[in-house]
């Protein structure tokens, strides 16, 4: 199998890194969503007791907002949490140690291919060699996965 750019196995574990940083900022995004429903002080100036219909509840809306802001943002998270561990199951699959320390530093890591060969203490042609045997591993386990998902 090529390592070309169209290789599935390495677009797949690519993933990874983007999948956590999108799952960071969501989560910051959510903090900050509480941070903004919970600070009162400003806001309880705007809650009128007296009942009218025309009577605004900032609060109760600030409150609706969060839950409703932090269930959506919650479920996204979740479904990148399903994707990484999908992905970290791929590495694993891996049959070999010394691979899927590759895949794990170069992929989860984020190292560049010149720290992965220092780690590793490879020369540039071991590493990429490794590296092809290592993604048509996990291309096959993204073929058999596929297989048994079609088959259930």
């Amino acid at each position: 199998m090529s390592e070309g750019r169209n290789n599935p196995a390495k677009e797949y574990l690519n993933r990874y890194r983007h999948l956590v940083q999108r799952r960071e900022s969501l989560l910051r995004e959510i903090d900050m969503i509480r941070v903004r429903a919970t600070s009162t002080s400003i806001r309880i100036k705007d809650v009128n007791v007296l009942s009218s219909s025309k009577i605004h509840d900032q609060m109760a809306e600030d409150a609706a907002l969060l839950v409703d802001s932090t269930a959506a943002l919650d479920a996204i998270v979740q479904d990148i949490d399903v994707a990484l561990r999908e992905i970290l199951e791929a590495i694993d699959a891996v049959d070999d140690e010394k691979l899927k320390n590759l895949l794990t530093l170069r992929y989860v890591e984020g190292l560049s291919w010149q720290q992965v060969q220092i780690k590793m203490a490879y020369e540039h042609t071991q590493t990429m060699t490794y590296h092809g045997v290592a993604l048509a591993k996990v291309w096959q386990w993204m073929k058999e996965r596929t297989k048994t998902d079609i088959d259930l």
